[in-house]
This record gives C-alpha cells, structure tokens and sequence, in this order.
C-alpha cells in the first residue's frame, strides 16, 4: 500500500507557474495569507503548492501552516527532514486524520501530493517549515477551534519579512463572522489582524470533489461547468467574506482517500 502511495505522488517540483493577480498577495505590509479550499479536489492543494512557489520568489521567508491537528507536529516535523522513502511515509500516513471514517479530502491523494511537495520545498529552503494548526490536546480548555487555529497563525511569523501561507476549508478563512442559520461561527480569519492578512477563496468552474454530505463521505458534483478566466481578483465590498477569488479556470475533480479505513 505504501509503495503504491509513493508512485502516486512522485517526488519532483515544477517551476512556478504565473496566476494573474498574485503578486499583489505579497505586499510588504502583508503577513498572512489564508487560502480558503472546498476540500477534496485534486486542484486546489496543487495552486496551493505553485502559490508557496510564487511566495518564495520574493525572497521573503515563507511558512506553511496546515488545517492538520496540532498533535501531529513531531511527525511532521520528522517527515519533512525525511527522504520520503516507504518507512517515512507510513509514520506520516499513521497520523489519526488518515485513518477516520470523517475522510473529508485532508486525507486525499492530492494531499499527499502536497506533503511530499512540502518535504522538498523544506529541503530546498523553499519554505521554513510546515505547522500543523488544528487543535489538539495542548489547546486551552474552553478555546474555540477557530480561536485556537488563529492565535497558532498569529505567532508564527518573527518579524515582518515573514510570510505565512495557510490552506484551510474556506469557512475558516473568512475575513467575518459565518452565519448558519441560528449557528454563528466566529471565524479564524475574522480573528486575524486586518491590515496584515489577505483571504481567498479558491472555486473552479463546476466538476467534483470529495465531500462529506448528508450522504456521506464520497464524490459529489460542485457545481455546473460555466466559464471562467483564472487568476486572483479582489473584492473591494466592504461586506465580503473574502477579500479576493481565485479562479482556476477550470473544473475540479474529485480526490479519493489516500488510504481507505
């Protein structure tokens, strides 16, 4: 099983690849970028790794930080300084978020994709390091799980070279309050400072993903095709959820489980 994972991520990083509108996302006064994902595509962890890529162009240093819980951090950590071989990646897949019956597409093929990306992006000195951001058991009682992946964004950065890129599900990143019905949901992007903190939200044009649903975890439609032109735009609505868009340009497919429970 292992062995098969490995050949399906392979081990090489392409060259950056230019998105339209992302050079303003690293503005001087810019610290923390918060890339909103529907989770489960096999192209958002993809443009995630390629905007890590356009992040490190700057030259400014570059840190990761996951939807992944924060107990898992020595694993990572181990992984990342790994060579990637068959002994590595079944320490990292042991994880609990692989295994769970909630596989909601942080468990897919496509991040498995990202991680091995990520290793050689920590080797190359490509980005500084990845941080588990979730909650876990060194969350203080009574702290929400947006309060708590916030205030572990908030102390990443040393000074103000320091980037960080964050890839969580787009309700997270939401620069307010998501309201469900009688449910109100103080967001992490809503709880980040304002003036050092860019939001997207990542959407193709229709296709699938892997979503946990009524119906359960599987393969669901994300909406009709329609045309699109890729690129970021940005939203000037005093009242967005997000301060900018990214459009793919294209459909989504769906990402299976890496591993199935």
């Amino acid at each position: 099983m292992i062995a098969m994972l490995a050949a399906l991520v392979g081990a090489t990083t392409a060259p950056c690849v230019p998105v339209a509108g992302a050079d303003r996302l690293w503005s001087a006064t810019t610290r923390w970028v918060i890339v909103g994902e529907l989770h489960g595509t096999n192209e958002i962890p993809d443009a995630f790794a390629n905007l890590l890529c356009l992040a490190a162009v700057t030259g400014r240093p570059v840190t990761v930080a996951l939807e992944y819980p924060a107990d898992g951090q020595a694993v990572i950590d181990a992984w990342l300084e790994s060579d990637g071989d068959t002994a590595a990646r079944s320490a990292l897949t042991k994880l609990p978020i692989w295994s769970t019956e909630f596989q909601d597409g942080r468990s897919s093929v496509a991040f498995l994709r990202l991680w091995d990306t990520l290793r050689g992006m920590k080797q190359s000195g490509t980005i500084a390091g990845v941080v588990a951001s979730d909650v876990g058991r060194s969350t203080p009682p009574g702290q929400t799980r947006d309060a708590a992946m916030a205030a572990s964004w908030t102390a990443i950065p040393r000074n103000d070279r320091d980037l960080v890129l964050i890839l969580v599900g787009n309700v997270h990143a939401m620069r307010k309050p998501a309201i469900f019905g009688d449910r109100k949901i103080i967001t992490a992007g809503s709880l980040m400072p304002r003036r050092q903190t860019v939001s997207i939200n990542v959407i193709g044009s229709g296709g699938t993903a892997w979503t946990c649903e009524s119906d359960g975890c599987r393969e669901h439609d994300s909406g009709p095709p329609r045309p699109a032109v890729a690129g970021i735009t940005f939203d000037k609505n005093p009242e967005r959820s997000w301060d900018a868009t990214y459009q793919l340009g294209g459909g989504t497919t769906a990402a299976a489980p890496a591993i199935t429970p």
